[in-house]
């Protein structure tokens, strides 16, 4: 009589089982946190674009109604303000926050250094800036044009507003 074998895995089937799944587990939340940190800098850049839109169409309103001498106080302006509605994650005005007052994911106007601040929720492709922080600032520069005189030399002492952009004050790099 041959003796029936029991059905089912041994300790080594279970094992190697086992280690299959936890490979497949790590490599899939390694996955799962890059798209998110990706999404993360993704959502941030889109912002920023909205903000350089709604800048535009700042100049714009200003250049319909006349006021051209009004656009170089847009340099002074809080950017979300330029926003029909401002978005969930922007905490509002701040005077040189400590690091760690405003939470991760969060953007924020720096009022003394009138920068607007976004700071990084999930940075582990993120270099810090020279501070040491992962924050991304972005300010409203105003760029001249020199006023040429008759004789057709540059003058440098009349200089007028040629437009107004949104620059990252430092530049980054996340990825």
């Amino acid at each position: 009589m041959m003796l029936k074998r029991a059905q089912g895995f041994t300790l080594i089937e279970l094992l190697v089982v086992i280690i299959i799944i936890s490979t497949l587990g790590a490599v899939l939340l390694d996955r799962v946190l890059f798209y998110q940190e990706a999404a993360e800098k993704a959502a941030m850049e889109q912002l920023a674009g909205t903000l350089r839109s709604a800048l535009h169409l700042q100049i714009a309103d200003r250049f319909l109604k006349g006021k051209t001498a009004d656009i170089a106080a847009l340099g002074q302006d809080n950017p979300m303000n330029w926003l029909a509605e401002q978005p969930a994650n922007y905490v509002g005005e701040r005077f040189g926050p400590a690091p760690g007052e405003v939470e991760k994911g969060n953007w924020y106007y720096d009022l003394k250094h009138r920068q607007l601040v976004y700071v990084v929720a999930r940075g582990s492709h993120f270099m810090p800036d020279q501070a040491g922080r992962k924050e991304v600032r972005y300010a409203v520069r105003l760029v001249y044009a020199h006023k040429e005189t008759q004789a057709g030399r540059e003058n440098a002492d009349k200089q007028e507003v040629n437009g107004v952009i949104l620059a990252v004050t430092e530049p980054y790099r996340w990825f």
